[in-house]
């Protein structure tokens, strides 16, 4: 079952069924689907049609989560181009989707050389005129991309079609249920969370922490689910009244992913806010793959569970020969819903896609009894919150700088924040740190480095390794 099917069965089955709290407003299933045929008769008489591949530079949750299905429905593929990502990285990625068009919210946010639509959502959703033109069927599979860090210096895209985000989501949660997830639609991890919990009958809740408090905003939709990641939780707990927040969250269910959830902060979220602790693991090239309960985090801390039904998750060494339980090694994973290759990357693809399984690029073990056990990262890649930063995009960035020597991208590690990019540089002639920083950031956004380090040379090991540890000591970090 595709998406756009399971949303017209549920306006049918349940039309009076609370589908997304936008803000205080509630949307039912019926009226998010006739939002969503509406948009999209809207969208076929400016001229798009199947095929066409659409980015979307939308903000707010409630339209982007409509013009999104809009656009599944009239059988066009999307994009995410995030309105918080700069005008250079969003050209490139929808360049290298061939997007023909974007919808956005305001001038500013359009590209060059690309046609621009103005939502106008709210005009759009109103429009009953817009009943009497629907857009015509069509058996096109439409597609939806994922940008991600790569490696190399450049993003990766993920194509996954309707039926891969269906599988994205977390099937053994109580029907029905009311999420709430603090994290973008424009993210990747939001993305396809609210496709497929919305898909599942689930409702969604789209309003910003920064206008009510987490416990405000349980009680007053009924939140029977909280998704967040480790130091979003870690950053709740230390903002907890003692005794006064709990009875908020007692029925509530507490999942985390998206980085590495420790034992320590297991106990206290299971003591201060909820028994109800679940930590996934997953990726954007598959989805949750695995799911730890809460009678897992006493026995093992670092376990991150056992693999969902039609997944298989196993342990390799360097060669792809499997590891017996106990044996740290490279994790592996396979399921129908995965990607099998990125996008338009063949080189990417031959890293992480080998011979039906994907590699994530994670270290870890099995227990005996089928629990996978994580031990982070084989590579150097940094989690800043849930976004994910690789070295080497860095410092593809800001090696041809008028200046640099030579440089190297390294973390800063923060409790509140995860891993914070720095950057250190052997400076040259006329070198100019500011002028560096803002040259990051207009290309990199989020992913640009905080600071620049000035240092005498890059500590590199026999092999040429850079020495990050190194790094970090000197640029301040603990």
């Amino acid at each position: 079952m595709v998406l756009i099917e399971a949303l017209s069965k549920l306006s049918v089955q349940s039309p009076e069924r609370v589908a997304v709290f936008a803000d205080d407003a509630p949307v039912t299933f019926a009226e998010l689907d006739m939002q969503v045929r509406r948009t999209a008769a809207w969208l076929h008489l400016q001229g798009l049609r199947p095929g066409d591949v659409v980015g979307l530079t939308l903000r707010d949750e409630h339209a982007h989560l409509v013009f999104s299905l809009a656009l599944m429905r009239l059988c066009c593929s999307l994009v995410t181009l995030a309105s918080y990502e700069p005008a250079a990285m969003r050209s490139v990625i929808a360049g290298r989707c061939n997007a023909t068009c974007v919808i956005v919210e305001q001038a500013d946010q359009c590209l060059d050389g690309i046609r621009s639509l103005m939502s106008e959502s709210e005009a759009v959703f109103a429009d009953s005129a817009l009943d009497r033109r629907q857009s015509p069927p069509h058996e096109a599979d439409p597609a939806v991309f994922m940008s991600s860090s790569g490696t190399t210096g450049r993003s990766k895209l993920v194509r996954c079609n309707q039926r891969q985000i269906f599988g994205y989501g977390i099937p053994q949660l109580p029907e029905p249920s009311v999420l709430y997830r603090p994290v973008s639609i424009e993210s990747n991890i939001g993305k396809w969370s609210h496709l497929t919990n919305l898909a599942r009958g689930r409702t969604l809740v789209f309003c910003s922490p920064e206008k009510r408090p987490l416990a405000d905003i349980c009680r007053r939709f009924g939140v029977t689910m909280v998704s967040m990641n480790a130091i979003k939780a870690a950053t709740l707990l230390k903002g907890l009244e003692p005794g006064l927040e709990r009875p908020a969250f007692e029925d509530v269910r507490f999942v985390l992913g998206g980085s590495p959830v420790s034992g320590k902060l297991r106990a206290a979220i299971q003591k201060e806010l909820s028994t109800q602790l679940y930590v996934m693991y997953g990726a954007t090239e598959c989805g949750i793959v695995a799911s730890a309960g809460p009678e897992v985090h006493s026995v093992h801390p670092d376990a991150v569970g056992r693999p969902l039904p039609g997944v298989e998750i196993g342990v390799v060494d360097d060669g792809g020969k499997p590891l017996p339980a106990g044996e740290v090694g490279y994790v592996r994973i396979r399921s129908q819903a995965s990607a099998t290759s990125y996008f338009g990357d063949e080189e990417a693809s031959a890293r992480a896609f080998r011979d039906g399984w994907f590699h994530p690029g994670d270290l870890g073990s099995m227990t005996r009894d089928g629990m996978l056990l994580f031990f982070g990262r084989s590579d150097d890649m940094m989690i800043l919150n849930t976004i994910n930063i690789f070295p080497a995009e860095i410092e593809a960035v800001a090696e041809s700088f008028p200046g640099v020597e030579a440089c190297a991208a390294f973390p800063l590690r923060s409790e509140a924040y995860g891993d914070i990019p720095m950057l250190a540089v052997v400076p040259g002639e006329g070198f100019d740190s500011r002028a560096l920083l803002a040259h990051c950031r207009e290309r990199l956004g989020t992913r640009s480095p905080r600071k620049i380090v000035h240092v005498n040379h890059i500590p590199r090991n026999v092999m040429g390794k850079v020495l990050r540890r190194e790094l970090a000591k000197l640029g301040g970090a603990s």
